[in-house]
């Protein structure tokens, strides 16, 4: 009953909105008519007043002015009734008044809304200026035969706005001043606190309070300004100063409601309209105050981290917030921000924007039709459905908050949406029609500089299919869905691990037009990616880190921002393109894009299928398909032939060589990423897509990267009994702690697995153990690929809350296998691990120069029983070792030298206890002592363990800074 009194009370006060806009649009039309007499336009207002009203019908208007009174002949008194004072420059010249002949229902606001209040003020306002300027103007008329129109103008300001008068005086002497006038800069001298406390340096400090001037000695100062300026200035340039001055102050109201913190976004939103109204695209306002106002709408939208507004400031302007208010879909009485995602889309489009007009390649690029959803939605929806104590999960242990997960899913997706927002995507699914949508996350977090929060909460695709009722169904239960996403495990380990748990996090929703073509039954891009202005693993050492890296497939970007088990996408530098992964034509077409991601609008599913089926098939309908593919003959890779119509016939391979080597695609991406790193003041990482015809840019954020790292020199004394791997692929710079353990699958045990329920346990064992070993002091090794989508068979299920935890990843790959590590570098997968420190390491084995000792692995004692006694019938395929057990104490050390393309994993003494071990960037800082104790701690576990088990008597003992257990009969 509650939910449908609110919902009663909130229905008429959304079509409020409406009309009250409409009402506001109506009114400037009437003020705006200068061939209107007063009588006419006070006429028409009485008229067009009530119709921005609740109960227009019951609603009657009437102004007063000089003692007249303008009203509707059927005019009644009325009970309930409200008015307005209006100004003319600072005297109360008349009012307005709206009133209800008729009861009307009360709201808890009373017989009128808050809005409708605000409303009439503005409206009195407005009738406040208009009148204002038409005085000037029959002033001017009047004295333009008999003294300059600049000095009618003063003269009428001086008689009947003396505030306004003062202002303008204010700005001239600051004009004259910052002009080098010397009688300027005598005349601030003499002027009071409000002129001289600006300019202190003229003034000098003092520390007594500044004399007050009195009324008639400003009145006189003013009038030395503007003889002075008469000295020094052409009417022409006085006349303009004048008119701009006037027209910033009528603004004043804008500057007042964006900087105020207790106006509601729409409050906010309508002002903003107001201005746009009245001053369309140009700039009216000086530029110290446009400066401020584009500072304060940033803080309002977008942020009030300041180091964004400083250099965001410099790339808006203000119009560039006419268009994106439109599209702004918030709950009544909002103070919402857009979010992290919408914030970087809309920056990054403006500095490209604004780029273009000086450099060719980044024009013509475009942004998708976006609307957003502020972040108090969310909390909105919460309220709205009694949820509210859904935050407490965060603070449950993350096997709760595993098992809640999916429970919190469907309690969302079975909630309800106010009325308001509802209203608010009805609106925006009548602009996209039934083109396909894309519902994408933008929390306050999220897209942060350190604090990516790469593919944690949800992005989903909307076929947008059917009749509007069905479409509307369909975006609120995905909008649901990303809402339940901030209670994702993987998303709260995450926020946990960067301190950033107690954070009350909101979530913005983005919802963006699907940018692609349709083919066949199929909606998708021609080809899409992501793209890094800094390459954090590159695969030769001939790239530099400012080359860059772009992830590129055909069709949808999924395949590019996600680790896919049993696929590749075309990996290119953009600062040298010609240095690509795969040399040889048998390794291009191995490691070629096999699968594409489309939006079936027939069956409305999001569907992986075969590329070459779909070349087969609908090959002919995709545009520009030379660009995107080549043919593999005879053991060579070709240029595709215009003459090549059979494409069922031809094996074609997804290189882009044509977009590559035919067209400035390359330097147009190196061109982005330079203007968008550098406006941003910091590396990007950014998403695009191509319809056939136009490039688009769908999102940009900072990109986290890691500390510069020197190549470790790789020491050549280390016998073969002490090296657990030496690689020659894929080697980036550093080195790797001092790892006590070693959690390892191994490859062929885990191909002979039958049950996909037993590769799951195996994740979830990994997961546990993440939590139990010592941070940053293990490392996973097993088959590629860890963590991808698809396939399970291919690598270890597994999510970034499983291996938050460990030092390095290490994918081994036997060529006789089917588990070749991807190289997912700038995938979410992979950016985690950047972000986390953790280190990414492939071994291939079967390689002449490559040293793996899987012996060492499959003979040392496996103590998983120990750790996890629940797991352990996955012996066999899951083994965790305690390296300083099996060697003497010893540790597992490993050095990498991206210069020489080479890495070794060996087993050596520890670093003296005294010593600090340094760690990869935000990683915990161990020491030694810490290290031991911890074995402290699980020596204590353990004993407790082993003697409710097997023995009777326990003992743990710490002996110095060696702790260990033991057990007796």
């Amino acid at each position: 009953m509650k939910k449908d009194k609110q919902t009663e009370e909130l229905v008429p006060l959304l079509m409020e909105r409406e009309k009250e806009l409409n009402c506001l649009y109506y009114v400037d039309e009437i003020l705006g008519n200068r061939s209107s007499s007063l009588t006419d336009i006070f006429q028409d207002l009485i008229t067009a007043i009530p119709t921005g009203w609740r109960y227009p019908k019951d609603c009657q208007a009437r102004i007063i002015y000089k003692d007249q009174t303008y009203e509707s002949p059927r005019h009644k008194p009325a009970r309930y009734q409200e008015s307005a004072p209006i100004f003319v420059g600072d005297k109360e010249a008349g009012s307005v008044e709206v009133s209800y002949i008729k009861e009307v229902p009360e709201t808890s606001e009373g017989p009128f809304l808050k809005q409708e209040s605000q409303l009439l003020r503005t409206i009195a306002d407005r009738i406040g200026q208009t009148l204002l300027h038409r005085q000037l103007e029959s002033l001017l008329s009047e004295q333009k035969e008999t003294t300059s129109e600049w000095k009618a103008v003063v003269d009428m300001l001086r008689r009947t706005d003396e505030k306004l008068y003062l202002y303008c005086s204010r700005k001239m002497l600051y004009h004259l001043f910052c002009r080098g006038i010397t009688e300027a800069r005598e005349t601030l001298q003499s002027f009071g606190s409000e002129f001289a406390a600006q300019y202190a340096e003229v003034m000098g400090e003092v520390n007594i309070p500044t004399r007050k001037e009195s009324r008639e000695n400003l009145l006189q100062i003013s009038e030395k300004v503007f003889r002075i300026a008469s000295r020094y200035l052409n009417d022409e340039e006085i006349l303009s100063s004048l008119h701009k001055w006037i027209q910033e102050n009528r603004l004043g109201y804008l500057i007042r409601t964006v900087d105020s913190d207790i106006m509601s976004l729409k409050e906010i939103i309508d002002v903003l309209l107001r201005y746009h109204a009245q001053a369309g695209n140009e700039t009216v306002l000086s530029e110290s105050t446009d400066k401020w106002l584009r500072v304060s709408l940033i803080r309002r939208f977008f942020t009030d981290d300041v180091e964004f507004i400083n250099y965001a400031k410099q790339y808006l302007k203000v119009s560039d917030f006419f268009d994106l208010v439109s599209r702004i879909i918030y709950p009544a009485g909002s103070n919402g921000r857009l979010g992290g995602k919408s914030t970087g889309l809309f920056l990054a489009w403006h500095i490209i924007s604004g780029a273009a007009e000086k450099n060719d390649l980044l024009e013509g690029i475009k942004m998708p039709k976006t609307w957003y959803m502020t972040a108090d939605c969310l909390t909105e929806f919460l309220h709205y459905n009694d949820l509210g104590d859904v935050s407490e999960l965060k603070y449950e242990n993350i096997e709760q908050i595993r098992f809640e997960y999916p429970n919190i899913i469907q309690l969302f997706k079975h909630g309800r949406f106010p009325s308001d927002i509802y209203k608010g995507l009805s609106h925006a699914l009548d602009e996209f029609g039934h083109n396909p949508i894309i519902v994408r996350s933008s929390s306050l977090l999220e897209d942060r500089a350190g604090t990516a929060f790469s593919g944690k909460y949800k992005s989903l695709f909307l076929p947008n299919q059917g009749s509007k009722k069905e479409r509307l169904h369909a975006l609120t239960d995905a909008i649901a869905e990303i809402y339940a996403s901030v209670y994702n495990p993987d998303a709260i380990l995450y926020r946990t691990e960067h301190g950033l748990l107690d954070f009350h996090e909101e979530m913005g929703i983005m919802i963006q037009e699907v940018v692609g073509c349709r083919v066949g039954p199929y909606y998708m891009p021609n080809y899409a990616g992501v793209a890094f202005s800094s390459n954090e693993f590159r695969w030769s050492p001939r790239l530099k880190r400012e080359d860059g890296l772009i992830r590129l497939v055909p069709g949808l970007g999924t395949r590019a921002v996600d680790r896919i088990s049993n696929d590749y996408p075309a990996m290119i530098s953009p600062g040298q393109p010609d240095i690509r992964v795969n040399a040889t034509p048998d390794e291009v077409r191995y490691y070629s894009p096999s699968y594409v991601d489309a939006i079936n609008l027939e069956t409305c599913t999001l569907e992986t299928i075969s590329f070459q089926r779909l070349l087969a098939d609908y090959g002919n309908e995709l545009p520009n398909l030379s660009r995107i593919v080549s043919t593999y003959r005879d053991g060579e890779i070709r240029r595709l032939s215009p003459l090549e119509t059979d494409l069922e016939k031809t094996e074609l391979v997804a290189t882009f060589d044509g977009l590559i080597k035919r067209t400035s695609f390359d330097r147009k991406m190196k061109q982005i990423l330079q203007t968008l790193q550098e406006g941003m003041n910091t590396p990007v990482d950014i998403e695009f897509a191509c319809d056939g015809e136009d490039f688009y840019l769908l999102q940009c954020r900072p990109q986290f990267t890691e500390e510069v790292e020197v190549p470790e020199a790789i020491r050549q004394d280390i016998p073969l009994k002490e090296i657990l791997f030496r690689i020659h692929r894929f080697i980036s710079n550093g080195w790797v702690p001092d790892i006590t353990h070693i959690v390892y699958v191994p490859p062929a045990h885990y191909a002979q697995q039958k049950s996909l329920d037993t590769m799951v346990d195996i994740g979830r064992a990994v997961g546990k153990l993440n939590t139990l070993l010592p941070k940053r002091r293990f490392i996973l090794m097993g088959p590629g690929r860890w963590g991808s989508r698809g396939d399970i068979k291919q690598g270890v299920p597994i999510t970034y809350s499983d291996i938050s935890h460990t030092a390095a990843l290490v994918e081994i790959a036997y060529k006789k296998g089917a588990y070749e590590p991807e190289l997912s570098f700038g995938t979410h997968f992979f950016q985690d691990m950047v972000e986390a420190g953790i280190r990414y390491i492939p071994i291939y084995p079967h390689e002449a120069d490559s040293v793996f000792n899987e012996k060492f692995l499959l003979s040392s004692e496996n103590i998983l029983a120990d750790i996890l006694p629940e797991y352990e019938y996955l012996e066999d395929t899951l083994r965790v070792i305690d390296v300083s057990k099996q060697k003497d104490e010893k540790v597992l050390k490993i050095l990498m030298n991206a210069d020489i393309n080479e890495g070794i994993g060996f087993f050596d003494k520890p670093a003296p206890i005294s010593e600090q071990i340094k760690v990869p960037r935000k990683t915990t800082v161990i020491h030694n002592e810490e290290y031991w104790q911890w074995r402290l701690r699980m020596a204590e576990q353990l004993a407790l363990r082993l003697g409710s088990r097997k023995f009777g008597v326990v003992a743990v003992y710490l002996i110095g800074s060696t702790a260990s257990a033991t057990a007796g009969p």
